[in-house]
């Protein structure tokens, strides 16, 4: 299978308004006024309609990550080899694509009860992006919107799921006592998955948006303190992707890793290995 990317995030959130001022006035992103509403919340990154829907809901959690494919036939055999592991599919309504603004779309669980959704054809809006926080912009085109890490306490069966139907590479892998946290790429971004053998009461560990230059950091960094929210972790870089980052949290629960710099990665000539520390400098964690 060709997954090509992390095109997009879905989060279900009691409180809309708490995460459109989180999001557009601390990271940056922008409010897409054509397709927001009382009961979604639609934010943009790039050229795309939308990298992240918050969606209304009695529960504060992450929903769902959108994997894109290709095209249409990569799409159906996507379709087939899911149904050949004997994966369960749930296709898509018209009314659920268009929602979500792509041609096409199945969704599916992971064997640690993830949900996810694969795609193809986003449907563009050629309108600038324009962050609110004068954010110069952010990372994505090719290398998908991100990463995410996610909850997999049976940890060994999703690492299959995801290298063996998906078609995902491994990058590295690092042991923090009796948890196993194994990084994963599907393009050159060095990862946009990670499996993370533990629970999270939110479904997600963090997810990460890579901004375009340092500056872009430093200035989201002093949004976060001067609007009092929880710094989760202090400005870092990490061993692995060498992303500079720090990391917030977000108002479902779970964190966001706001970066940049980013490595890239080739399969012609990267090599898997496991690294012993998270971070060269900095990242200092506040739990509470």
């Amino acid at each position: 299978m060709d997954i090509r990317g992390l095109g997009y995030l879905a989060i279900a959130s009691s409180d809309l308004g708490a995460w459109e001022r989180f999001a557009c006035e601390v990271l940056g992103l922008m409010r897409n006024p054509l397709l927001s509403s009382d009961e979604a919340l639609y934010l943009r990154m790039d050229e795309r309609p939308y990298r992240v829907v918050v969606e209304t809901s009695d529960a504060d959690r992450f929903s769902c990550a959108g994997w894109q494919v290709s095209g249409p036939d990569d799409f159906e055999q996507a379709c087939a080899e899911l149904e050949a592991a004997g994966v369960g599919l749930e296709r898509g309504t018209a009314d659920q694509c268009d929602r979500r603004r792509v041609h096409d779309l199945v969704r599916l669980q992971d064997p640690s009860g993830n949900t996810l959704e694969i795609f193809h054809g986003s449907i563009y809006e050629h309108t600038p992006f324009v962050s609110p926080a004068a954010t110069s912009g952010f990372v994505t085109g090719d290398l998908g919107m991100g990463h995410i890490v996610i909850p997999a306490p049976a940890y060994d069966e999703c690492l299959a799921f995801y290298t063996e139907v998906l078609g995902f590479r491994r990058s590295d892998f690092m042991q923090m006592g009796p948890m196993t946290i194994t990084f994963l790429h599907c393009n050159a971004r060095h990862h946009s998955l990670a499996l993370m053998s533990a629970e999270s009461p939110n479904g997600l560990f963090h997810f990460m948006a890579e901004a375009k230059t340092l500056d872009d950091v430093g200035y989201a960094l002093d949004r976060v303190q001067g609007a009092d929210l929880h710094l989760s972790s202090t400005l870092g870089r990490h061993t692995n992707d060498q992303m500079t980052s720090f990391y917030v949290r977000s108002p479902s629960g779970f964190d966001v890793e706001f970066g940049c710099g980013g490595i890239l990665v080739d399969d012609a000539t990267w090599t898997t290995g496991e690294i012993t520390a998270p971070s060269f400098w900095g990242h200092h964690w506040n739990a509470g």
